[in-house]
């Protein structure tokens, strides 16, 4: 039996050895415990240099998700962008229509709007799985970009029919109006209004534009002066028609440069602003009608760009 264990340590140039001597048992649990200690620590190590490893890739993980939280606002910045751009290309659409007498189509039917079951892409599916904050905002844009997708393709088909309309029809392109009858700026708008001398709640069949005394007034479009003279609270007037049921109205004007019967051309100067008649001021009063109804002229302004509110 084993009853010591003796181990000799040589100090080498020293000339010196140390003899330790040791119970069987005593080198039974320093070995194990070394052994431990050793794999202890190797794990330690390799533990630490993991977290390491993770805290780096989580870091990166953040710096890409802090990048796509800054491309998604973009991306949504640039969709309402487009969507303001697509409903300003809306109402020139309406106003071609209009001025084409096109059909044109309610207003839910040009929204576009679909049912059905939820579209099933496998990247926002994954998110839903993984219940992730993100996933409503992903499937939001997602269903924002196939709304701008749909409305892109209504218009490029609108259009095309439109462009054909007016191709075949450029009779009636020329005596529709589609210009502003003069620069200035709209100080009232079409509907009811309170009245200025009154006080009372009216309709007000046109648009009044302020400018200077003299601001040239111009026909909307091709027709014939139906009218020149005075009217009662109008003063000064003019009335063109234009075909097709349309006619347009200019008043409180300072001087006419046409006569009745006379053909005019869309640009062409007929009359100069004024204050003739009931008014408070320099103004154009002008108004487009329709089989004898007066519609809202804005309507029939392509480019109002000249006439500021």
């Amino acid at each position: 039996m084993l009853r010591r264990v003796n181990l000799l340590i040589d100090y080498g140039s020293q000339d010196k050895i140390v003899r330790l001597s040791l119970s069987p048992w005593l080198l039974w649990v320093v070995i194990p415990a070394f052994v431990l200690f050793i794999g202890s620590a190797v794990y330690s190590i390799i533990s630490r240099a993991k977290i390491e490893v993770d805290r780096q890739a989580l870091a990166q993980l953040r710096r890409e998700n802090k990048l796509l939280e800054k491309q998604y606002n973009d991306l949504k910045n640039q969709i309402d962008s487009l969507n303001t751009t697509l409903a300003l290309i809306g109402y020139h659409d309406l106003q071609l229509r209009v001025q084409s007498n096109m059909e044109v189509l309610p207003e839910d039917v040009r929204k576009l709007g679909i049912g059905g079951a939820e579209k099933q892409d496998p990247q926002i599916s994954a998110l839903r799985e993984m219940r992730s904050a993100k996933y409503k905002n992903v499937a939001d844009i997602s269903e924002a970009v196939d709304e701008l997708l749909r409305k892109a393709k209504y218009q490029r088909e609108s259009f095309d029919s439109i462009e054909t309309c007016l191709k075949n029809n450029e009779t009636l392109r020329d005596h529709t109006p589609s210009i502003q009858p003069c620069k200035g700026w709209e100080c009232s708008g079409f509907g009811y209004r309170i009245d200025p001398f009154t006080r009372m709640v009216r309709m007000h069949n046109g648009i009044d534009i302020s400018n200077a005394p003299g601001t040239p007034i111009l026909a909307v479009a091709n027709g014939t002066v139906k009218y020149t003279g005075v009217r009662s609270g109008y003063g000064l007037c003019v009335e063109l028609s234009h075909g097709n049921e349309i006619e347009t109205f200019y008043a409180h004007l300072s001087g006419i440069y046409v006569k009745p019967g006379q053909q005019v051309t869309r640009g062409e100067v007929i009359a100069a602003m004024g204050a003739s008649g009931r008014t408070t001021g320099t103004h154009l009063h002008y108004e487009v009608r329709v089989g004898g109804t007066p519609v809202n002229p804005l309507n029939y302004i392509i480019d109002s760009d000249h006439i500021t509110d």
